[in-house]
């Protein structure tokens, strides 16, 4: 996506960020919260259903790192740049970020392990490790929602803020890209799904309640169950 503004643009992003950020961290929460208890309640002898729900931890897991990739490519050296005594908090999330890839690499390997084996122990090691990521992501997102948010509202343009998301959105199949619009569309009021709408490119909001609804609700009922 082009960037037509100046990159030094004051103007900052007009709020972007935070609005933005408040959706994504509110997915966030409430995915990792609820593959927990699915974990903890899904019945072994349910293969299907297993199945489903270790795809998906491994899809939020890696749409987590794309998130992050795309910031510490995009957003965290404009910050040190141009935040002055914002660097601080800047380097903090360089460092949870890595805190965060270990941690996702443990999940990763646990939730294979479950998937192929559903037993008491290997369960037992997936909700462990999965708390151990819960732990250290949800101190990076408070910490990124109080210090940061305004630090990228400010110092980044919103081309510049643009840009992030459409990394992050490269990262995604087609179909993938319908999975994290319904779920946008889940969490946000009706006031935030307007605003999202808005900026969608006209053929996504046109295919929406066409190809992208059911594809959505394909996915959701496998993983919840109907």
């Amino acid at each position: 996506m082009s960037n037509t503004q100046n990159p030094h643009d004051p103007r900052g992003t007009g709020g972007a960020a935070a609005r933005e950020m408040a959706l994504i961290h509110r997915i966030l929460r409430r995915e990792f919260s609820s593959l927990r208890q699915m974990i903890v309640e899904v019945p072994a002898a349910d293969a299907g259903r297993m199945d489903a729900i270790a795809g998906h931890l491994k899809f939020m897991l890696d749409g987590l790192q794309m998130r992050h990739t795309a910031e510490d490519d995009l957003v965290w050296p404009l910050l040190l740049e141009r935040a002055g005594n914002g660097a601080p908090h800047v380097r903090r999330m360089e460092q949870q970020h890595r805190d965060i890839d270990t941690a996702v690499a443990r999940v990763h390997d646990a939730v294979t392990t479950w998937a192929s084996d559903p037993y008491e122990a290997s369960a037992a090691e997936l909700l462990a490790r999965l708390d151990a990521f819960l732990a250290v992501t949800e101190n990076h997102l408070d910490d990124e929602e109080r210090d940061i948010v305004p630090l990228i509202d400010r110092h980044l343009n919103s081309g510049e803020w643009e840009n992030v998301g459409q990394q992050e959105s490269e990262g995604f199949t087609p179909s993938q890209r319908w999975i994290v619009l319904g779920q946008l569309l889940e969490v946000a009021s009706p006031e935030e799904a307007e605003m999202m709408f808005d900026r969608l490119p006209l053929p996504v909001r046109l295919l929406w309640p066409l190809v992208g609804r059911r594809t959505y609700r394909r996915y959701i009922e496998s993983l919840r169950g109907g």
